[in-house]
């Protein structure tokens, strides 16, 4: 991880973010009044989940997590098999993918890194 004052703050988000993907997954169909799913919820929610972890790692953890980040998005497709009212699809699979590799590519790009950035302009420099 990167040298950050809130780390494990940093860290705690992103695992919650995990297990939001993971309570959002096996939540059976037309359980909440606001649609789950659909192209646009998993490029957003893949996107910031493997941005999110892109910017409190060094860069040449990035190989590492956008892979991580694609077998949690298929491991989260194949446990849609236990659901009867969920439904396992290989486009919603790619989707995830170009999400996660749209966040790879942003974070090569700059964006990695961003939470110790945010924390230097913030004057919250790790101490």
């Amino acid at each position: 991880m990167l040298p950050l004052r809130f780390a494990r703050w940093w860290a705690a988000v992103a695992w919650f973010g995990v297990a939001l993907g993971i309570f959002l997954t096996v939540l059976p169909a037309g359980t909440m009044s606001v649609p789950v799913g659909g192209a646009s919820q998993h490029l957003s929610g893949y996107f910031i989940l493997t941005a999110w972890f892109l910017g409190i790692y060094p860069r040449e953890r990035y190989p590492l997590i956008g892979l991580g980040c694609f077998l949690f998005g298929a491991a989260m497709e194949l446990a849609q098999l236990l659901s009867p009212s969920r439904h396992p699809a290989l486009a919603d699979a790619l989707t995830n993918g170009v999400a996660i590799a749209t966040a790879v590519a942003a974070a090569y790009a700059g964006l990695g890194g961003w939470a110790q950035r945010l924390e230097r302009r913030l004057g919250c420099a790790p101490r």
